[in-house]
């Protein structure tokens, strides 16, 4: 048995060590996320997306599920808010999100009871997974029955945790780029707060910071939660969050949107919370794999990501969220979205993938249409390309977790060419392109770790080749697929693609463009943030960061990359026609002064993209 096999057999043995011990940053780093809503995930009936209510899925439906998602190998499971929200049929729909609190001392009951969400939890830890509770305490909902949101005169909604309007900052709009407003203002609807409201919670009184504080610990305790993802971090000042996850005592990771990344990773650190979700990243993907644009702009983030965060390690890599577009309605050209995932899974970092990604869903682009029913996809298909790639990937970031320094390290530019790039991360080569389904050519990788004349294995798709005698591998494409190339004996031990490998001209992965999703959606969340990425400059004048191997504080040197062209050296071009295949299914089974927020946060479909750029 291979070791790694070994090691996914261990794992359920571990789950009552896992279910009582409070996890930290360490814990969580090598672990991926599966996110979901709850709502939309599993066990509803018919789900009008349109009308933006209620279809029925729950905690208990989830559980039905796990299978589903521990066959992508995914060890982690972020649900939506479990707070009770607003009641009733609002101009923006109901409450199915859970991101409209009114009490996060209490739970929804639309999606269970106590019992219901303690045995997710259960179930989670028994397979050694963990559960991350999405929590939204920036605001309090309120529809326009219980307050006069222009004055806060009144706050006689009984259900409300908080009543008294000394308990909320004073009604108005946020100045985008003015941190103190953003953090002091509230988040509006369609420019307005008509219907639903969103009062900015005051985390600065005493009376709001030490009931959250005294609350957290026992509900973390009750229900066995691993992880918050903390909404509209960016929203909440650093030292409530620092105080408020302290007094959790568990991994917190923020949602800091938009292209900034130095200004995202100061809520990093020792005196704020462990870890954000890297926007910036997003946008670069989305920009080259989405938007045409040139491998510059992603390592421009790349760049960012090293030299600004703490610790790069930790920080949440992923493609889209209930708030953003599906990446697969950026491009109908699966080749480009399967380039797109592999980065997410290999920079570095926590990868998190969203509900649906697995089943190529490309509807949206914006809420409500980007807020599926999983239930209406393909019956849950385990045999999809996309799934199976999710399932090897996660697979084999599994085992480079086992081999030195991986963990602690992200992935620095060896080369780079307007459409293609290649990332050294510890013992693997990324190699990632935008050329699209079409695209075909030969590139020569100088500077690998590999040696001279080594043996080496793609490890999507078993393609064999070998350096030549400078050490330099030479990559051939066919369909524009990506690459995780690693030596043969690391790839022997990690039981990946057998020893009967075989050279032959790649066939590639044959992926046929599809067309794009042309429906059009109000928009949701964090996402009217995103900026247009800067316009990459030539390859020969973006810096390379490399990180010290095995470091976790974020600390890099800066040099050139090798922007040569591609050499015409003897190395043999990768080959493939495996007898072996790596892929394993899993168990077959602002509008003018303010901010369009919805989680739904409901916004008027007529200003949906004024905000927002390109991507």
């Amino acid at each position: 048995m291979a070791p790694f096999t070994k090691l996914l057999t261990l794992l359920p043995l571990l789950a009552s060590t896992i279910s009582v011990h409070a996890a930290n940053k360490d814990d969580w780093r090598s672990r991926s996320i599966y996110q979901l809503i709850t709502d939309r995930f599993a066990g509803g009936g018919q789900c009008d997306l349109g009308s933006r209510s209620y279809c029925g899925g729950t905690w208990r439906s989830t559980i039905d599920k796990l299978d589903y998602i521990q066959g992508m190998r995914f060890d982690a499971v972020w649900i939506s808010p479990t707070a009770l929200g607003i009641e009733g049929y609002t101009k923006y729909g109901e409450n199915y999100h859970g991101y409209w609190t009114v009490d996060p001392t209490q739970l929804n009951p639309h999606f269970g009871t106590a019992d219901d969400l303690k045995a997710l939890s259960s179930a989670l830890h028994s397979r050694g997974m963990y559960l991350m509770v999405d929590i939204a305490i920036n605001a309090l909902a309120a529809t326009n029955y219980h307050i006069d949101a222009q004055t806060l005169s009144t706050v006689n909604d009984g259900k409300m945790l908080f009543k008294d309007p000394a308990n909320y900052h004073e009604r108005c709009n946020i100045k985008w780029g003015d941190h103190d407003s953003e953090q002091e203002c509230w988040l509006v609807t369609g420019g307005d707060d008509n219907d639903v409201a969103l009062l900015d919670l005051a985390t600065e009184t005493p009376v709001v910071a030490d009931k959250l504080k005294s609350w957290v610990g026992g509900y973390v305790k009750e229900y066995g939660i691993d992880g918050f993802r903390i909404d509209a971090s960016k929203h909440l000042s650093k030292e409530f969050q620092h105080d408020f996850c302290t007094s959790a005592g568990i991994f917190c990771i923020g949602e800091v949107a938009g292209d900034s990344t130095e200004y995202a990773a100061t809520y990093q650190g020792t005196d704020g919370i462990d870890s954000v979700f890297g926007f910036g990243m997003l946008y670069g993907a989305a920009a080259v794999f989405g938007g045409g644009k040139t491998m510059g702009t992603l390592q421009h983030y790349i760049n960012a990501a090293a030299t600004s965060y703490s610790d790069p390690t930790v920080i949440g890599s992923f493609l889209d969220n209930q708030d953003l577009p599906r990446f697969n309605s950026r491009t109908g050209d699966r080749s480009l979205v399967y380039n797109a995932i592999v980065g997410s899974f290999m920079y570095g970092g926590i990868p998190t993938v969203y509900y649906g990604l697995e089943q190529d869903i490309a509807d949206g682009p914006y809420d409500p249409n980007n807020r599926e029913a999983l239930w209406n996809y393909n019956n849950y298909a385990t045999n999809g390309d996309t799934y199976k790639r999710i399932t090897t990937l996660n697979k084999i970031r599994k085992f480079l977790s086992t081999k030195g320094k991986f963990l602690n390290s992200v992935g620095t530019v060896l080369k780079i060419q307007d459409n293609d790039i290649a990332l050294q991360r510890e013992d693997a080569l990324i190699v990632l392109t935008n050329r699209g389904s079409g695209g075909s050519g030969t590139w020569s990788i100088g500077g690998t770790k590999f040696g001279n004349n080594a043996d080496v294995v793609d490890l999507l798709s078993c393609d064999k080749a070998k350096t030549d005698g400078n050490g330099a591998l030479s990559v051939t494409w066919s369909t524009g697929q990506p690459f995780v190339w690693v030596s043969s004996q690391i790839a022997a031990e990690g039981g990946f693609c057998g020893a009967t490998a075989t050279a032959s001209p790649a066939p590639g992965n044959n992926l046929a463009a599809e067309p794009t999703s042309s429906s059009t959606s109000v928009d949701g969340g964090e996402a009217t943030d995103i900026v247009e990425p800067p316009s990459s400059t030539s390859s020969d004048t973006q810096p390379q960061v490399t990180i010290t191997s095995g470091s976790a504080s974020g600390s890099a040197t800066i040099s050139s990359p090798d922007t040569a062209s591609s050499s015409s050296s003897a190395s043999a071009s990768a080959s493939s026609s495996a007898s072996a295949s790596p892929i394993d299914s899993g168990n077959g089974n602002a509008s003018s002064g303010a901010c369009k927020r919805s989680r739904s946060r409901k916004r008027m479909a007529g200003t949906a993209g004024k905000r927002r750029s390109a991507l």
